[in-house]
């Protein structure tokens, strides 16, 4: 495998991924499995705090094609 395939593939596979984060840009917390609640040992159920209790979190991808597109307007 020659350097250059390796970077054709490597642009593929960050090309499907960008597409991915525009077309699915949240994915299931892992926290709580996409439930949206813990089990609390004295409470009994609490929401969780990693997705604030919508049991989705949005991808890093997408959290950085947020920030560009904002970077870019407020030019």
């Amino acid at each position: 495998m020659t350097l250059l395939h390796i970077v054709v593939f490597a642009a593929m596979a960050a090309a499907g991924y960008l597409g991915t984060c525009l077309l699915w840009p949240y994915k299931v917390c892992r926290s709580c499995q996409g439930r949206g609640q813990l089990r609390a040992r004295l409470v009994g159920i609490r929401y969780c705090p990693t997705c604030t209790g919508t049991g989705l979190r949005l991808r890093a991808g997408r959290r950085a094609i947020d920030a560009a597109r904002r970077r870019n307007r407020n030019r």
